[in-house]
């Protein structure tokens, strides 16, 4: 370990001080870079163990956590807690099993320990609390339920007294994004009063989790019902025509070019009826009786006979009659009026100044009239009922529109330039430190393979370097330049002295030798 930092720092004696800090600047960015990528591979990734938890449940799932040594995150004021992804399934099991969450609602079962010599009082109130939970369990089985509450209220039978029924009252717990229809609601008081002997549905109540009531009053429906229905007709007839009309115009001027609105007038009266017609001229006889009266009167003094007879009918007759009876429908419509606004079309030309532009260009009334031609195909339109269409053809504001264009246009351009400009930042930088390295290892691989003789000398020039820059504005004189040296560098530096005095007088008495020698230096190059 020792000749290991011995050689790493005789390896740094070979470069300035700037060079050094380099190296060792570098070394660290990428021995950091290592040591993070490590970090970040081996992070664990977490995954929501449960959310919306309760204070109670949260606390005892982060302390069973921290006992277990299991590392976790929390989230949302405590109420989310989120731990590594393989061990979710695991846990989920294990705090159910513990009753921490999920907690089993009694239904049935509540009964398969029963105990002997139980009170008529607690069979009753084992009753309740089973048919409670079986409620629960069926109703949180809808997708937009989270959970629920039902709570079943039974009279006390009284021997001669009056009857009554029960009632109930159902809190639900929606899941978030998710609401019930009035249908839905109207669902649930159905399945809860027909669940349970002596409820009706006018007898439930169903709130959510805020205390909104949702359910609706049969009181309320006895006054208002008959008009609330009427308006949810109108509002329904309304929609279905809307949305046809819709189709049909945006399918022309494009999406979001259009507005229509539709007004309908219903009939709910409703006229019964009973006309009775008679055919004068059409007569039937049914039944006719005839009563003939004889009488004889003798006078036998006189020899005289007298006889009288009397004949009476009496003919019934049928005249032809039709009875009718008429009920009219209610709801049916009075008057259609549509109104439909469309925006024109945009043209792109060329400007004086060769910019391109858009051009506003608003609808024919060749197309206008096309247009409603349609609209009144869509609606059945029917002009002795007097209904109404109108198109007309005005320009939309669409200034915030293109506002927010032009802001999200320019932020994708700027997201997709600070983009480049930090991966080019990068690229520079992972550059400039490949350049650096590569020189650095270039030098010290020229350092390393000098001779030994050629390193002292780059050794003693560097030293008379060094002494130069830290003293190159005072005037030095030789002796003490020699004196400052050290005795091996003095050494060296006489030698080399020496050795340089010989070489001059070895080319000065054997010149040709000399040039012979460079050329050779030279072809071996």
């Amino acid at each position: 370990m020792n000749q290991f930092f011995k050689q790493i720092r005789n390896l740094l004696k070979q470069y300035t001080l700037g060079q050094n800090i380099v190296i060792i600047v570098v070394l660290i960015s990428i021995l950091s870079s290592i040591i993070a990528l490590v970090i970040w591979a081996n992070r664990p990734e977490y995954e929501i163990l449960y959310s919306d938890l309760d204070p109670s449940s949260a606390g005892k799932i982060v302390s069973d956590l921290r006992g277990s040594k299991i590392k976790y995150k929390l989230e949302h004021n405590g109420k989310t807690i989120y731990v590594p992804s393989e061990k979710v399934a695991e846990l989920r099991l294990q705090f159910t099993e513990s009753g921490y969450v999920g907690k089993a609602v009694p239904g049935y079962e509540i009964f398969d320990d029963a105990k002997i010599g139980m009170t008529t009082f607690m069979q009753r109130l084992n009753m309740r609390r089973a048919l409670e939970g079986e409620l629960v369990r069926t109703v949180n089985q809808f997708p937009e339920i989270k959970n629920s509450r039902i709570h079943l209220v039974f009279p006390e039978e009284k021997l001669f007294g009056e009857k009554k029924n029960g009632s109930a009252a159902a809190v639900l717990y929606v899941q978030p994004g998710k609401y019930l229809g009035a249908d839905q609601v109207r669902g649930i008081a159905a399945l809860i009063a027909n669940s349970v002997d002596g409820i009706e549905p006018k007898d439930v109540v169903v709130v959510d989790s805020d205390g909104k009531v949702l359910s609706e009053s049969q009181s309320e429906d006895a006054v208002l019902g008959s008009v609330g229905n009427r308006w949810d007709l109108r509002n329904r007839i309304e929609a279905k025509l809307q949305q046809k009309v819709i189709g049909i115009v945006e399918s022309i001027v494009g999406k979001s070019n259009a507005v229509v609105e539709v007004s309908v007038d219903l009939n709910f009266e409703q006229i019964n009826r009973t006309m009775e017609t008679i055919d004068p001229d059409n007569v039937v006889v049914i039944s006719e009786e005839s009563h003939i009266e004889s009488t004889a009167n003798m006078d036998t003094s006189l020899n005289i006979q007298e006889s009288h007879k009397k004949e009476n009918t009496i003919t019934n007759y049928e005249l032809n009659k039709t009875v009718e009876h008429f009920v009219s429908n209610t709801g049916t419509i009075d008057k259609i009026s549509v109104a439909v606004v469309v925006n024109g079309t945009n043209k792109t030309i060329q400007d004086k100044n060769g910019k391109t532009v858009n051009q506003y260009v608003p609808w024919s009334n060749r197309d206008l009239e096309q247009i409603t031609a349609l609209v009144k195909s869509s609606v059945g339109f029917d002009e002795e009922r007097g209904d109404i269409v109108i198109v007309q053809n005005l320009r939309f504001d669409n200034s915030g529109i293109e506002a927010d264009r032009e802001y999200f246009v320019k932020a994708e351009k700027e997201a997709m330039w600070a983009g480049i400009i930090n991966k080019s930042i990068i690229g520079i930088g992972l550059l400039v430190v490949f350049i650096l390295l590569r020189n650095l290892l270039k030098t010290s691989n020229v350092v390393l393979n000098l001779p030994d003789r050629e390193k002292s000398r780059r050794s003693d020039t560097a030293v008379d370097y060094q002494l130069t820059d830290s003293e190159e504005d005072e005037d030095i004189s030789e002796d003490l330049y020699i004196k400052k040296l050290s005795p091996e560098a003095r050494a060296r530096l006489k030698a080399n002295s020496k050795m340089t005095d010989e070489v001059i007088d070895y080319t000065k008495s054997n010149p040709e030798d000399a040039a012979r020698l460079i050329r050779a230096w030279l072809t071996n190059k």
